[in-house]
């Protein structure tokens, strides 16, 4: 009875806000949850995107991989990816922000959302310097290894870089890269070598937990 004596114009304005307000309230609760969320478990997406390629292309794949580099230090790597070309050393980040600089820079400058700059350390150094340690270790040539550096897909990446075995690209890039590296004109890896680089590597894993998948 009372919305007969209101206007269309009326009768649509009384509908439209609170569906206005439920959009806009799940809106400010469902994107900083979705972050926050993002945040605490970017390694197990990256890991998706990684286990995914693994497992189409048939692939060997270790996870949360562990070395001793010396006695007091022990060299970490999030995923070993061996393919026909190359085998990758990957390490997963996450920057609540923007990136720039260059690949031989000691650090890298980091840019907050709210705009601020710092200097981080250089991720693509530290996964050089993992590399060179793998390689001394199992005797595997470093020019057979591929470093990427994962970072969350809404962190712009401004790296000026030359190198064609070291990236820092977002983890939902990780499939273009990969099939672009695949595709270079050399020959596979023998997989007998291969075979004997995925023992060699994973013989080295402290961890007690084996996490070769292929």
């Amino acid at each position: 009875m009372i919305l007969t004596n209101l206007s269309t114009g009326q009768i649509a304005f009384l509908i439209i806000v609170p569906i206005v307000v439920v959009i806009g309230l799940f809106c400010a609760f469902f994107f900083p949850l979705r972050k926050r969320h993002m945040k605490k478990e970017f390694k197990y997406y990256y890991y998706r995107f990684i286990y995914k390629e693994a497992l189409y292309q048939d692939l060997y794949l270790i996870n949360n991989f562990m070395f001793k580099i010396d006695d007091t230090h022990v060299g970490h790597i999030d995923h070993i990816l061996f393919a026909n070309k190359y085998i990758y050393i990957i390490n997963d980040y996450y920057l609540d922000g923007d990136i720039e600089g260059k690949d031989t820079d000691a650090s890298l400058i980091f840019i907050s959302r709210s705009g601020k700059k710092k200097y981080m350390d250089n991720i693509l150094i530290d996964n050089k310097k993992l590399i060179s340690k793998l390689s001394l270790i199992t005797g595997i040539n470093s020019s057979l290894m591929i470093g990427i550096s994962l970072v969350n897909k809404n962190c712009n990446v401004g790296i000026s870089s030359s190198s064609k075995h070291h990236y820092i690209i977002q983890a939902n890039k990780f499939k273009m890269l990969l099939k672009a590296i695949e595709s270079r004109q050399i020959g596979n890896i023998n997989q007998e070598q291969l075979a004997a680089a995925v023992k060699a590597i994973d013989k080295l894993n402290r961890k007690t937990k084996k996490n070769v998948k292929k």
